[in-house]
């Protein structure tokens, strides 16, 4: 009877199970040997997967125009090689960089956008690879649809000085304002203002080496001094003409009027006209402007234009900001 009860209290328990670290796992034999089964999972090794192929080249796809003006674009087509016999069209992959970006700058990758006149070499990077090509940029003239009579001040009694010389003069305050509503740098050199009872004698000649890029203007008055003025995007001049004893400045009606912009083979590429017979009525004491600004096809009183600071606004928007300028005009 002793001998039965110290049995069961000495016999092992049976089928102990136990883990151990990893997910292997071991019997208990009662023995005090665990033994592993080996079920555990190697999660290490080799994928099987090749290395990716390597660069060996990029090259241009078509060769860039090596002359161009500002009415183009320059397109940037890299096409990368690879080790694998492999080719790619890398032009959104590619940095590049600009020896001049007051001539052409990239914008958008594969795009050169010709902004002034000049030589300019562009660089295309990939992976320690380069290469590069070079381009002449000459100036677009400006043609129908490049430019906008955007304000025209066609009486000089308004309140305030337009000019800003400090001298309120009814004629020297008058004065046009031209935009560039296209997204093209264009030459305006030689162009004439050109009013109706004058067409014989060209109320402003623009002179050379005048030119306006994307997002920008030029202001034409009667007469005064200018100097005063520096807003950005935008030029002040005073009207420069054949006029004798008598100045008649740009000549502008209170009642009515036709002014045309024409080019040096004496086409017109932009007009504006006002009072009977035409779309806009006179306005006194205030400026014509176009709603909206510089792309909009109607005129409205300057004081009723949405945002408007004022009676006129020579050389910046209607509510006194500066015209955009070209890079607000290309940047994405």
């Amino acid at each position: 009877m002793r001998f039965l009860l110290l049995c069961l209290t000495a016999c092992p328990s049976g089928d102990d199970t136990a883990k151990d670290g990893d997910t292997d796992v071991g019997t208990d034999t009662g023995t005090g040997t665990d033994t592993d089964t080996g079920t555990g999972t190697d999660t290490g090794g080799d994928t099987g997967e090749p290395p990716p192929p390597e660069l060996l080249s990029i090259t241009w796809t078509t060769l860039p125009a090596s002359d161009i003006t500002t009415r183009d674009t320059l397109a940037l087509q890299v096409t990368a090689s690879y080790s694998d016999g492999s080719s790619t069209d890398a032009s959104t992959m590619v940095s590049y960089a600009s020896s001049d970006e007051m001539v052409l700058k990239v914008y958008e990758p594969g795009v050169g956008q010709p902004i002034w006149a000049g030589s300019v070499t562009v660089t295309a990077t990939l992976e320690g690879h380069e290469l590069s090509a070079t381009a002449n940029v000459s100036l677009a003239s400006a043609t129908t649809g490049d430019l906008v009579f955007n304000e025209v001040l066609a009486d000089g009694t308004v309140d305030g000085d337009p000019n800003g010389d400090g001298n309120l003069d009814p004629v020297e305050d008058e004065f046009v304002e031209i935009a560039n509503a296209s997204d093209v740098t264009v030459d305006l050199s030689g162009y004439t203002l050109v009013e109706q009872d004058l067409y014989y004698l060209p109320r402003h000649t623009f002179a050379e080496g005048t030119v306006l890029r994307a997002g920008e203007a030029i202001v034409v008055f009667g007469g005064g001094d200018t100097s005063s003025m520096a807003p950005a995007n935008c030029t002040a001049v005073v009207a420069v003409n054949d006029d004798s004893a008598l100045e008649y400045g740009l000549a502008l009606n209170n009642e009515g009027e036709s002014m045309s912009l024409v080019d040096t083979a004496g086409t017109t590429v932009a007009g504006f006209a006002y009072g009977d017979g035409t779309d806009n009525e006179a306005i006194e004491d205030a400026s014509f402007v176009l709603s909206p600004e510089v792309y909009g096809t109607d005129y409205t009183h300057h004081s009723y234009a949405p945002g408007s600071a004022g009676d006129f606004s020579a050389c910046t928007y209607v509510d006194g900001t500066a015209y955009a300028g070209h890079d607000a005009r290309y940047s994405p």
